[in-house]
């Protein structure tokens, strides 16, 4: 009883805090009342508090009150919703002292120990974290100097330093990704080799796909815990603007076929490649139906939107119009995944201070070269397709049986098996070494 009366003294002061702001702010409905506070939940790990109100107040009113209201209750607004029916509203909110920083500049402590992990700012309650092993692909979009190209760089260079394989997309030239970024990976700047790495990409998750079948793995990390040394490597693909791969405009008809096939292979890896490591990290300046294309808007489940001052950008980035009404801050952006959109300040990741490919290339040194993974699109004599997948087959079946390898060899001299592993690194040396 005296539980049951202190929770209900708590609910009638807070109810009674908010109805005095209420009515010193006169924010009342069409029926002259204030709104009436019906629930109260409050998220202790998070510090995120949902406070649902009913009241006659549409929601337009609401959000124009939103400096308001946070100054007379004394909270952080993160997010203001419609409820189950027009006269609840919900009310996502922080503590008052509770803020997003301005300036975050980027600090290698923040890079996480779990691979495929990375984080791409901060927001009241902390880092904005991304595990690329559940949520595969990132689209981030925002208008010119709003710092979604400096978000794409912060993330490569944190899954560069957890060890991946980096191809870079940029038809500006290279001009995102400069020399630098050559000495850790591939920049694609022609249609051609476009087509060719995203072709590459399509048939190396197909084979990505096969190994975790047979393995019964239902994951990459699943497999490379079984293959100690062996390991698949994660891919990163970033492309700088996603534009320059899916508009037509303009172009002779041998390009718009290149375009056509890099836009198919491109949606096969959105939607295939979620288990196999291999990730796409999307930009987007001027987003539109033809830019962002079902397929890609389906399977990119990761939105990293800056303002725009369009709601129909933010509508086709976020599906809602919040772009609109953030704060014009430099680097301020809104994170989707799921249902939640949420403000943050991204991290100021500065190629001058924080790009360092020394740092990747002496964590390369002891590791032998990639034998799973990595096309060099600059030379001319690439494999061709029969014997890649004649390749593909053969060393697919070395992985498979590896799993079993006690029960097969139990009757094998040890001579009889080292003969074996001596076939398949001859054959694995004889090859070209694009395949290396």
């Amino acid at each position: 009883m005296v539980i049951v009366s202190f929770v209900k003294n708590k609910e009638d002061k807070r109810n009674a805090e908010y109805r005095l702001a209420f009515e010193q702010l006169n924010f009342v409905g069409a029926d002259s009342k204030t709104p009436i506070l019906k629930s109260f939940i409050e998220d202790k790990g998070t510090r995120i508090d949902e406070i649902t109100f009913e009241s006659m107040i549409p929601i337009e009113t609401w959000k124009s009150y939103i400096p308001q209201l946070q100054t007379s209750l004394n909270i952080s607004i993160i997010s203001i919703e419609q409820g189950a029916s027009k006269r609840i509203v919900i009310i996502k909110s922080m503590a008052g002292d509770a803020k997003i920083p301005k300036y975050l500049p980027w600090d290698d402590k923040y890079i996480e120990e779990q691979e495929g992990v990375v984080v791409v700012g901060q927001t009241f309650s902390g880092n904005i974290k991304i595990d690329l092993n559940k949520s595969p692909h990132i689209l981030s979009a925002g208008e010119t100097g709003s710092g979604k190209s400096v978000i794409l760089r912060c993330i490569l260079w944190q899954l560069l330093k957890q060890g991946a394989i980096a191809y870079m997309v940029d038809f500006k030239g290279g001009v995102e990704f400069g020399l630098e970024y050559e000495k850790v990976g591939q920049v694609i700047t022609e249609v051609d080799a476009a087509e060719k790495l995203f072709k590459y990409l399509v048939d190396e998750n197909a084979k990505r796909l096969k190994l975790l079948r047979e393995s019964g793995s239902k994951n990459i990390g699943e497999y490379n815990k079984k293959f100690e040394g062996e390991e698949l490597k994660r891919i990163i693909v970033v492309i700088d603007e996603l534009a320059e791969l899916m508009d037509k405009t303009g172009v002779d008809d041998e390009t718009r076929a290149k375009l056509v096939r890099i836009e198919g292979y491109t949606s096969t890896l959105a939607r295939l490649s979620r288990a196999t490591g291999i990730n796409l990290c999307i930009g987007v300046q001027r987003p539109d139906a033809k830019v962002i294309t079902g397929q890609i808007k389906n399977n990119v489940p990761v939105r990293i939107c800056g303002r725009f001052a369009d709601s129909k950008a933010s509508e086709i980035v976020l599906s809602n119009t919040k772009a609109k009404d953030l704060p014009e801050v430099k680097g301020r952006f809104l994170f989707k995944l799921g249902a939640d959109t949420v403000q943050f300040q991204a991290f100021y990741f500065d190629d001058d201070k924080h790009f360092i490919p020394n740092k990747i290339l002496k964590l390369r040194k002891d590791e032998s070269e990639d034998k799973k993974g990595g096309l060099d699109l600059n030379k001319e004599n690439l494999i061709d397709d029969n014997l890649m997948n004649n390749i593909n087959e053969k060393f697919q079946i070395k992985e498979v049986k590896s799993m079993d390898s006690n029960i097969e060899n139990k009757d094998k001299s040890k001579a009889e098996i080292f003969e074996e592993q001596n076939k398949t690194e001859n054959l694995k040396s004889n090859i070209n070494d694009d395949y290396e």
